[in-house]
């Protein structure tokens, strides 16, 4: 499997780029094609994830702490604009979520992570500009989410069905869901 198989094409630019900007960025353990990616698993596997990268070291002039998570986003030209003006955190935040997770439970295995504030890169994909942007550790945030999880593992376990996000089926996120037909097929 060829490094960060996972990666869009303009993914694997951003990593050329930052490395040519003289970061010191692992996208995959030992940073070989065949290495592993980094990521996490917990309760059981039922909670993991992977991050784009790892950055180890960076030139003092771009005042980037590390070790930091490296997460990249591919968007449409407006979402990237809002990305821009508003910060990952107010027009993503998702996206944020998942930065903060991934900071939490990357702590044990790459620590000082969530020490050093994540890169977050989001990558026009209708001009292929670049927006890069720091982003703090959030613990609240991550715990909120952790706990999340785990509330919905406790009511898949014990065989509960949790409130849905919307009243029905074609709301716009449970368009693009891709537990939707079993969601939606559970309503009787």
């Amino acid at each position: 499997m060829p490094a960060n198989a996972r990666c869009s094409s303009s993914s694997h630019l951003a990593i050329r780029w930052l490395r040519a900007a003289g970061l010191d960025l692992y996208t995959r353990k030992g940073n070989r094609p065949d290495g592993d990616q980094f990521g996490f698993s917990v309760a059981g596997g039922r909670i993991r994830g992977h991050v784009d990268g790892i950055v180890a070291a960076a030139p003092a002039a771009l005042g980037l702490r590390t070790p930091a998570l490296w997460e990249c986003k591919t968007m449409n030209a407006k979402n990237w604009r809002a990305c821009v003006k508003d910060g990952v955190a107010v027009s993503k935040p998702v996206y944020a979520a998942q930065i903060a997770i991934y900071q939490a439970y990357m702590e044990p295995s790459v620590p000082g992570i969530s020490s050093a504030p994540a890169l977050y890169t989001a990558i026009n994909k209708d001009t292929a500009e670049l927006h890069h942007e720091q982003v703090a550790f959030d613990a609240d945030l991550a715990q909120r989410m952790s706990d999340r999880a785990v509330r919905i593992l406790q009511a898949t376990d014990a065989g509960e069905l949790l409130p849905r996000i919307a009243a029905s089926r074609d709301f716009f996120e449970c368009r693009f869901c891709a537990h939707t037909d079993r969601c939606w097929g559970l309503a009787a």
